[in-house]
């Protein structure tokens, strides 16, 4: 059985790239694209994948957020976040929520091979940028990532929803669930 991956990335030409990537690692491996966070979602409960690249900045993407949702519903799936981003927060940030690596969109293509390599060994892959200092020294967010990463999907999905400043009304409506249950 083939091995599947998922690009969810909202960029044609990104995903285009990983592609190209990703099949030049894994030359059998079906790949599956997503350009949006609601289209990954459901992606993610249709398929068993190997692998999936996921990018926080989609437009409907609630950044690290949906990265702890997805590692929530989906624990057994390695993540590795795709970003433009080289802050060692938001890396370190990344990596408490479970993922398994952290490709910075500016790496070349021997790069992003080894960190699919790495990867699919079962390890973690941080860039060469950030040393590990940086990622191990605690910040004002590591509260927070705790914090989050405790709550149940149900949870997650709710404080989601609070964050788009949504009402407790609308958000017992759009979940389908009682307004008690979202207070």
């Amino acid at each position: 059985m083939k091995q599947t991956i998922l690009i969810a990335d909202d960029h044609p030409l990104f995903r285009e790239a990983l592609r190209y990537i990703v099949n030049s690692v894994l030359p059998d491996c079906l790949v599956h694209e997503a350009t949006n966070y609601q289209e990954a979602k459901a992606q993610l409960d249709l398929h068993n994948y190997k692998l999936v690249f996921l990018d926080l900045n989609m437009p409907d993407a609630n950044g690290l957020n949906d990265l702890a949702l997805i590692k929530k519903l989906h624990p057994q799936i390695p993540i590795v976040v795709v970003s433009a981003h080289e802050e060692a927060e938001i890396i370190s940030a990344c990596l408490h929520y479970n993922a398994s690596g952290y490709i910075i969109k500016s790496s070349s293509p021997s790069v992003i091979k080894a960190a699919i390599k790495t990867i699919l060994q079962g390890n973690t892959y941080i860039p060469s940028s950030v040393s590990l200092d940086e990622l191990k020294n605690p910040s004002e967010s590591d509260d927070a990532v705790r914090k989050v990463s405790s709550l149940t999907p149900s949870q997650l999905r709710i404080l989601i929803e609070v964050g788009k400043g949504k009402l407790n009304k609308q958000i017992a409506y759009d979940l389908d669930i009682s307004e008690a249950t979202v207070k």
